[in-house]
């Protein structure tokens, strides 16, 4: 009988900030590639890894970076400033949230 070990993870708070670094690295890279103003990381970030978690752990890990990719639709028809792209995000992301909590309460 052969035990499949799974890789440790970190819960060394440097290693977090080292990679919450990276990430607004690689994140600021693609606003500039995308033409995107990367004020807008500063107010939705924490909120859509919430999120992210939050489908992974409930309805569908595959599901999660899907649903980011819905929320940005739904932000682009929202309106043409970032304020009311990270506004819609902001609300949309509560919402779905809040359908989580409802539906999946065993998995949050």
């Amino acid at each position: 009988m052969s035990v499949k070990l799974s890789k440790a993870t970190s819960t060394n708070p440097r290693d977090e900030a080292e990679k919450m670094q990276k990430m607004y690295q690689w994140l600021n890279t693609v606003c500039a590639e995308l033409n995107i103003d990367a004020d807008i990381l500063t107010e939705v970030v924490p909120h859509l890894l919430n999120l992210t978690r939050d489908v992974a752990h409930g309805p569908s890990r595959p599901a999660a970076p899907m649903t980011s990719f819905l929320l940005g639709l739904a932000a682009g028809r929202s309106g043409e400033s970032s304020d009311d792209w990270a506004e819609s995000t902001l609300v949309n992301a509560l919402r779905l949230q809040e359908i989580i909590a409802k539906n999946y309460p065993e998995d949050n």
